[in-house]
């Protein structure tokens, strides 16, 4: 036989498939977005699963909110923003997701050191959240951002050594690099309790259900239930999306006579920060 056999063309990568699909859907979207979501549906299987589920939050986005962020589609050259708008009066780059789990802030940096401004449209059951993530670079160090934190701490109690039935927590502004604390704001709650106290109440419940033949309890796993439950409240009372919550601890240096520092803790980060910010910080507050 003369000649070689036809092997076929190289499969191309995903991310080309999608930028193709990308401008063949928002073009339609300008001239007709039911005939464009249609094109989307024909499309599920050529863009796979994610794939699929990424373009077609990105055409929800942009249905929700063209006019009232004055949309512009952006092209993909590789600095995370999917749609340039107007958000509260100043322009923002937008990325667009269905979990930012996956999401790293050094991804947005680059820009970000130019001036650019960044919001994370986090896709959640139809609708979106607008993730703030244009956390100020630190003026003593320089190269850590400044990151709003909570801190749940113990009960308080009178003068006289009796429980208030209260606990406070504050709000706190850290420097990811250099750990300078600064606490920003304080409220007092009487049913959002501290870690140590926490974990005490689980153990001694985990505890009676052993001795009881009870369902099992996953300390651990309760513990990060309830971090992330204060995490989204005190979000919404401090009016800012908090990256961390955690508490403060005393870390004991020498056993001999009880010699050590405080610590805040933290026992919850978003994986949007985990490159940034370490499990703990010395605490002088």
């Amino acid at each position: 036989m003369v000649g070689k056999m036809w092997k076929g063309a190289k499969a191309r990568e995903p991310v080309e498939v999608y930028n193709e699909k990308r401008q063949i859907i928002f073009s339609q979207m300008h001239k007709d977005p039911a005939i464009a979501k249609i094109w989307l549906d024909r499309y599920r299987n050529t863009l796979g699963p994610k794939g699929y589920a990424g373009l077609k939050a990105e055409v929800a986005f942009f249905e929700q909110h063209r006019k009232d962020l004055n949309l512009v589609v952006a092209a993909d050259i590789g600095d995370a923003t999917d749609f340039v708008g107007v958000v509260d009066g100043v322009m923002h780059r937008i990325d667009v997701t269905t979990n930012i789990a996956f999401k790293r802030l050094a991804s947005y940096e680059p820009l970000q050191l130019e001036g650019a401004r960044y919001k994370v449209a986090v896709f959640d059951q139809g609708r979106f959240d607008l993730v703030d993530i244009n956390f100020p670079f630190c003026e003593h160090c320089q190269g850590g951002r400044i990151l709003p934190t909570a801190v749940l701490l113990a009960e308080n109690h009178n003068r006289h050594g009796d429980s208030k039935w209260s606990n406070d927590q504050l709000l706190v502004k850290i420097c990811s690099a250099c750990g300078e604390v600064k606490v920003a704001d304080r409220i007092t709650t009487p049913f959002l309790y501290d870690f140590e106290s926490l974990y005490r109440d689980l153990n001694e419940a985990k505890h009676e259900a052993d001795d009881l033949d009870e369902a099992p309890i996953d300390v651990l796993k309760e513990a990060a239930a309830y971090a992330r439950r204060a995490s989204r409240y005190l979000s919404d009372v401090f009016g800012t999306r908090l990256v961390a919550i955690g508490g403060k601890s005393y870390e004991i240096t020498d056993p001999r006579n009880g010699d050590g520092y405080w610590a805040l803790k933290f026992e919850d980060q978003l994986p949007l920060v985990q490159d940034h910010l370490q499990d703990e910080y010395a605490w002088d507050c």
